[in-house]
């Protein structure tokens, strides 16, 4: 079902969600799974669910480590693009937190594995 995996090095200061459409608009990704995340993310948005809270939104100024990122990027037939991604990070300490990232930049150096799917071969069950 995979066409190709890319990897996405970003710099420091490198705005995430731009980056991804970029890359999406430029190798002509209309279906992609991130499939891998390492490195740090600064000045970030994650939404998450807090137990007897609900659902929050929280802004990270400070530099965390990315443990681990899952999600999608795709850009429709109006050339809308769209991402989807879920990040576990850690700051100081051994506790991780993980969430809906809804924005952010890279912190020194941030690389991003893209699995580019042909929407030909997926089948829908």
């Amino acid at each position: 079902m995979a066409e190709s995996t890319l990897l996405l090095q970003l710099k420091e200061n490198t705005n995430i969600f731009e980056e991804l459409e970029k890359l999406a608009k430029e190798q002509g990704i209309t279906y992609g799974l991130i499939v891998s995340g390492f490195g740090k993310i600064k000045k970030f948005d994650l939404v998450a669910t807090t137990p007897g809270k609900g659902i929050n939104r929280t802004f990270f100024e400070k530099a965390f480590e990315v443990n681990a990122m899952s999600g999608k990027i795709s850009i429709d037939s109006r050339g809308k693009f769209s991402a989807y991604l879920r990040i576990s990070a850690t700051s100081t300490g051994f506790t991780p937190m993980g969430g809906q990232l809804m924005g952010g930049v890279a912190a020194e150096k941030l690389e991003i594995g893209i699995r580019k799917i042909d929407t030909k071969k997926i089948i829908e069950a």
